[in-house]
């Protein structure tokens, strides 16, 4: 729902001409008792453009829109918004401390919040307050039979404005910070009000409560004083004109994070990429999220250069905007797929990304990137077999394990070889032999100053002694450092292997026991399949139709070699395909650069 909710903002957006730096919901589900049939309230503020405020003509400062699939939405111009604030409007207030929020431009409820408590008018807010509960009690509260919601609307009325007297400022929006200040009695009704409500329609009613209409009566009856406040109208005409006057602060480089990219100014597409995408999910499957954003043109004046934005594992990329194209240009795989997603995996999609069709990019390019893209896919998953087969010890094997003393015609470890004489590793002298690369002189000696074989400060490193000029070897020692650093490297990349692996991949990988990563050579298949498409028919379709192929290739149910053979023919069909194929050569660069400064343009106006 959020989702169709910011579609719906995106929508107004474009057909009003206007900003919405924040949207969110009022009403009971804000409030927290929401019926089933209960509408989503959407309220949000907007900013016109600047010229439009200074126009001779009036401009109207409300939208509203009917009520369609259960979302009612309706705005105020920040304009009209500062002058409510003014006069503490209860409903402006309550919007800017929802506690569902559907979108937030960067310190925009910061500055309103702040203004809300500095221009707060006790009685104007409990006047509002009384005013509904008495709107519901001498309404909708006057037959016998009624609904649990006039009766949960006019409490919390009277909660609200006993708050306001008590001077605890502007009441919380939430229905349940209200309740523990009711009366016991009071109090005690209310869960099953609300269960009632929880449960039925909204226009279900129900007999009359004593104890309610009491307290609602007596509430009336009092003289509940409040001061009246002081509105400062400089601090709200501050306050609107930095709204559409915006102070241009240059953002750094570090200042565009995940959350960051995925605010609406910013954002140009949110989807959900990999196998969710392709249709090749399993149940427990990762959700990936691929997506596109566009720096503002402050910080594209300046000196900043960003590509993308990403966590640490890869799992969720946004491409900056010119990045983005660039690699359209390119014909990227990766890049491509972003322009036909499948429409349940997008999350957000700007107006303007819609300019990006893929017609304008696909080209004869996508013979060489998806081809080399593939076959780069079967060499990872041999490469990834070796950690597979060849699982390295917790423990890492120590430097001495590499060292032997040639004895007879071969050797033995030199700790072995200690051993069997009682030779004490630490109290013995080790040398250096002069042209022999690897070769060292071990000494028994008790007239050398004896440090032992490897340095106490690194394990890693041998340690030599200065020995007399009388001290005999007792054994010479090979030390097979190459072996030693690979062993180093392998156990090192292994094991940073095991802690970024996908659990459910090594599974399937190990279960099926055929020697390579089953999910590397789908993607083969995959990416072979969607290049024939575009060099044939020129589509670029990202859900794929071979779904159950693909999965058993997923699982391993064919061999490698057979794979590869059938992944090579593919190629060579693929790339006699384009050769015949009406495609454009490569992507018409100008017009790309003039279809990236018309997005930017639509993004920021």
């Amino acid at each position: 729902m959020h989702r169709e909710i910011n579609e719906l903002l995106d929508g107004i957006e474009a057909r009003y001409g206007v900003r919405i730096p924040y949207a969110c919901e009022s009403g009971s589900r804000a409030w927290g008792f929401a019926s089933p049939d209960s509408d989503y309230d959407i309220r949000f503020l907007f900013v016109r453009p600047a010229h439009e405020y200074l126009s001779i003509w009036d401009q109207a400062d409300t939208i509203e829109l009917p009520i369609e699939n259960d979302l009612d939405a309706g705005g105020w111009d920040v304009r009209k918004a500062a002058r409510l604030l003014g006069r503490s409007n209860g409903a402006l207030v309550e919007w800017l401390h929802s506690p569902i929020v559907y979108r937030s431009e960067p310190g925009f409820l910061e500055r309103w919040q702040s203004a809300s408590r500095a221009v707060f008018s006790p009685k104007a807010s409990r006047d509002h307050y009384l005013g509904l509960a008495r709107q519901m009690v001498l309404g909708k509260l006057q037959s016998e039979q009624v609904r649990a919601k006039d009766y949960l609307y006019a409490l919390r009325s009277v909660l609200c404005a006993r708050w306001v007297a008590d001077g605890k400022g502007n009441p919380p929006v939430p229905f349940g910070q209200l309740v523990p200040t009711a009366p016991p009695e009071v109090r005690d009704l209310v869960p099953a009000l609300l269960e009632h409500k929880a449960r039925t329609a909204e226009s279900e009613r129900m007999g009359r409560i004593d104890i309610l209409d009491l307290y609602l009566k007596q509430t009336f009856e009092e003289h509940l004083e409040v001061p009246v406040g002081n509105a400062d109208g400089e601090a709200l005409d501050r306050l609107f004109l930095g709204e559409i006057r915006p102070a241009q602060r240059i953002p750094r480089v570090e200042a565009f994070t995940l959350e960051r990219v995925r605010e609406h100014d910013l954002l140009l597409l949110d989807s959900v990429a990999g196998s969710r995408a392709f249709g090749t999910n399993l149940e427990h499957s990762d959700e990936d999220r691929r997506g596109v954003f566009a720096a503002s043109q402050d910080f594209l004046l300046g000196l900043g250069e960003i590509e993308q934005v990403s966590d640490e594992r890869g799992d969720e990329v946004y491409y900056e905007l010119g990045h983005f194209v660039s690699l359209l240009l390119r014909n990227n795989p990766n890049a491509l797929e972003l322009l036909a997603m499948p429409e349940d995996c997008i999350r957000h999609r700007h107006p303007a990304f819609a300019l990006l069709r893929p017609e304008i990019f696909l080209s004869k390019l996508c013979a060489k990137t998806f081809g080399e893209y593939a076959m780069g896919q079967i060499r990872k998953a041999r490469g990834l077999n070796k950690k597979i087969v060849n699982p390295q010890p917790e423990q890492r094997r120590a430097m001495l394990d590499f060292c032997h003393v040639p004895q007879g015609q071969g050797s033995v470890p030199v700790l072995e070889w200690l051993a069997a004489r009682s030779i004490d590793l630490k109290k013995c002298s080790l040398t250096a032999v002069q042209h022999a690369a690897g070769m060292f002189a071990i000494y028994d000696d008790p007239r050398s100053e004896s440090r032992g074989l490897v340095s106490p400060n690194d394990p890693d490193t041998l340690i030599f002694s200065s020995v007399t000029k009388e001290a005999v070897p007792v054994a010479w020692m090979h030390f097979n450092q190459d072996a030693f650093q690979a062993h180093c490297k392998a156990h090192r990349e292994y094991w940073e292997w095991v802690g970024q692996r996908n659990p459910e991949r090594y599974a399937t990988n190990a279960q099926h026991g055929r020697g390579y990563d089953s999910k590397n050579l789908m993607h083969t298949l995959r990416l072979l399949d969607m290049a024939g498409e575009i060099a044939r028919e020129g589509v670029l379709r990202v859900r794929r139709p071979n779904r159950d192929y693909l999965l058993r290739v997923r699982a391993g149910e064919f061999e490698y070699d057979d794979l590869v053979s059938q992944a090579e023919r593919q190629l060579a069909e693929v790339q006699e395909a384009f050769l015949k194929s009406s495609l454009q050569d490569e992507p018409d660069r100008d017009a790309v650069n003039a279809l990236l400064v018309r997005v930017r343009r639509k993004m920021q106006p």
